[in-house]
């Protein structure tokens, strides 16, 4: 809910607008155990829509499926059924993820990379031009 009078996104109507996160019965299961002839139920039937202009929090006990619905949502792993549009695009579109940050709960350095060539991967996902990586690697270097 918005609090500010004058903001025109508190004015129009929600439906009158693209949701930004779109949802349909998206689920995921994994298997488990030596034969993965086990199944484990992460998210269940996740439906759900936001608006620009909303705000939106994602609220549950441990273990309900938030990390997963992210994951989901930013194509890091794919749904075992259902759907879902980030942007107006198939969750996973290359494109939309040129527009989105994501900081996991554990974050992964690679172990085979120097520090200069996580910096020259982090340049690369960022489309800074590889001439001007070489003069730019060394400053964050130092820093």
């Amino acid at each position: 809910m918005n609090s500010v009078a004058d903001n025109s996104n508190a004015r129009q109507n929600p439906l009158d607008k693209q949701p930004v996160v779109l949802t349909c019965e998206l689920r995921k299961v994994y298997r488990t155990g030596f034969w993965l002839n086990q199944k484990v139920v992460s998210l269940k039937n996740c439906s759900l829509q936001v608006y620009p202009g909303e705000t939106f929090g994602l609220l549950s006990p441990n273990g309900a499926g938030k990390t997963t619905l992210l994951k989901l949502l930013l194509g890091i792993i794919r749904p075992t059924s259902g759907r879902g549009l980030l942007l107006g695009q198939p969750i996973g579109d290359v494109k939309v993820k040129q527009h989105i940050d994501y900081l996991p709960e554990n974050p992964y350095l690679y172990d085979y990379l120097s520090g200069w060539e996580f910096l020259e991967l982090a340049a690369g996902l960022f489309q800074i031009p590889q001439k001007l990586q070489p003069q730019r690697i060394p400053q964050l270097m130092d820093s």
